[in-house]
């Protein structure tokens, strides 16, 4: 065999290998959940194409390398070459930017569900949350309640310290409200300051303990005005009482009245909705 004859074999070789790449990658796509029904087959009929082309692209090779001892390789044959290892390459070409672009929408849809300065879900995200897991629950008969959380004297901290030591503080208690809910709840930043929370299996009064739970690890957080200052948190809590959307509002707009209340009563307080 020449070194023509080499050349070419090697360039069939490489020619098959990212045509079975290509295919690879074209039926990991096909196989992503959430696409569209046109879109899979499409990434399948690609993936065909791909490995015929592999099959025909080494069968093609060891017939012209290998089949025609000392006959010279026709200058078409080296067109084909190059033409056949473009079709492959650009195709990995594409499903690196298809890659890159479910990258970038999955980043686009998260950050329309999540509060970007703490991390929890937004009003948005929390009513998707909160409706998936308040129908789980309450079809197992399971009490849920609702709470609303506000941080108090917030508009003090950042009147007094600034905007990024109030976005200090609500990061941390964020944090810290976090590392104590159960599996399951559900914490959302809803507001400037404020925080609604969904708790799964325990009615409004048997919440309380955890809301005080809450409220304790809040006031770790380092408070921006003196060391023996201390962040607080009002809270309100009622019960959540059947499925949906209109279930959850209407469970929380209790809870927000109750939120008044201990405010009205003084704050750094929680109040049980009559």
């Amino acid at each position: 065999m020449t070194a023509a004859d080499q050349a070419f074999l090697v360039l069939r070789g490489a020619t098959a290998l990212l045509c079975a790449l290509a295919a690879r990658g074209a039926l990991q796509r096909a196989g992503l959940s959430g696409q569209p029904r046109q879109r899979r087959w499409r990434a399948r009929l690609a993936a065909g194409v791909m490995l015929a082309l592999g099959v025909f692209a080494l069968e093609d090779g060891v017939g012209e390398a290998l089949g025609r001892p000392g006959e010279p390789l026709r200058w078409r044959s080296w067109v084909w070459v190059l033409l056949d290892l473009s079709i492959p390459a650009q195709v990995l070409a594409a499903l690196a930017t298809l890659r890159q672009r479910d990258k970038l929408e999955a980043e686009l849809v998260a950050a329309a569900r999540h509060d970007p300065l703490t991390g929890l879900p937004n009003r948005t995200g929390f009513t998707e949350a909160a409706t998936a897991a308040l129908a789980a629950v309450t079809r197992d008969g399971r009490p849920v309640a609702g709470a609303m959380l506000d941080i108090d004297h917030f508009k003090a901290i950042n009147d007094g310290w600034g905007h990024a030591a109030g976005d200090a503080v609500l990061r941390e208690v964020a944090t810290a409200m976090r590392g104590v809910l159960r599996p399951g709840d559900v914490l959302a930043r809803v507001g400037g300051e404020e925080f609604a929370l969904l708790l799964l299996g325990v009615d409004a009064e048997g919440a309380r303990p955890l809301i005080e739970r809450l409220r304790a690890a809040a006031a770790m957080v380092p408070h921006p005005g003196a060391p023996e200052w201390r962040v607080t948190l009002s809270g309100g809590l009622a019960p959540v009482q059947g499925l949906g959307l209109a279930a959850l509002e209407s469970g929380l707009r209790s809870a927000d009245a109750a939120l008044y209340a201990a405010k009205a009563a003084g704050r750094n307080r929680v109040m049980v909705a009559d």
